[in-house]
C-alpha cells in the first residue's frame, strides 16, 4: 500500500503497475517453483505469482472458515451462536490484522455473486458447496450492502478499531437487512 509510505518517500517513488500474468503463465510459474496446492494458490492469487508463492494456506483457510461463517450468519442462514468463537478467536489474535479477514472477506463476496451462475470460476472453488447453498439466499442488493459495509471497515483500519466488535456490529447489521429483505 503506497500510502503506508511516509509522504516523502511516496514522492520520490515511482510506481509501477504490472498486470496479471495468464493463467497458463501461472501454472508454469507454479511448477517452476514447485508450489503446492497450486490450483488453489493460483485461483487465489489471481494473477500475482508473489501472492501465489507466500500465500500461506492454513491462515487463510482459517480466516476464509470465519470470515464464511459470518456471512452464513449475517445472512440469517445459522444462528448467532456459531459466529461466536470465530469472534473471540479473531480477537484474542493481537497480531494479526483485521485488514487480513477483510480482504477474505472480500473475495467471498466475489464468489457470492459468481456462485449461481458460474461457479466453475469461483476463487474458493473447494468450498463451492457452502457458497452454493448461501448465494440464493442472499440477494445482489444485501451483497452490495456487505461490500459497502465492508469499506467502511477498512476505511476505520487506521483508527485501531476492535476487530472483533468491528466484525460482530458488520454481522448485525447485516442479520438485520437480511431480515427486513
Amino acid at each position: 500500500n503506497p500510502y503506508d509510505l511516509l509522504p516523502t518517500i511516496r514522492s520520490r517513488a515511482v510506481p509501477i503497475h504490472l498486470g496479471p500474468l495468464s493463467h497458463q503463465d501461472m501454472l508454469a510459474f507454479a511448477k517452476s517453483r514447485g508450489l503446492s496446492a497450486a490450483g488453489r494458490r493460483i485461483a487465489l492469487a489471481a494473477g500475482s505469482p508473489g501472492v501465489a508463492a507466500s500465500l500461506d494456506l492454513e491462515a487463510y483457510d482459517h480466516r476464509r472458515d470465519a470470515m464464511l461463517t459470518l456471512l452464513e450468519v449475517a445472512a440469517g442462514r445459522a444462528p448467532f451462536a456459531s459466529w461466536a468463537p470465530h469472534s473471540e478467536s479473531i480477537g484474542a489474535r493481537k497480531t494479526e490484522k483485521l485488514e487480513a479477514y477483510l480482504d477474505v472477506l472480500y473475495l467471498l463476496l466475489e464468489d457470492l455473486l459468481i456462485a449461481a451462475d458460474r461457479p466453475g470460476e469461483l476463487r474458493n472453488i473447494d468450498i463451492q458447496d457452502r457458497l452454493q447453498t448461501l448465494a440464493p439466499r442472499v440477494s445482489y442488493d444485501w451483497i452490495r450492502a456487505a461490500v459497502r459495509k465492508t469499506d467502511e471497515l477498512v476505511s476505520l483500519l487506521r483508527r485501531n478499531i476492535q476487530k472483533s466488535i468491528a466484525l460482530d456490529a458488520l454481522v448485525l447489521e447485516l442479520r438485520a437487512l437480511a431480515q427486513a429483505a
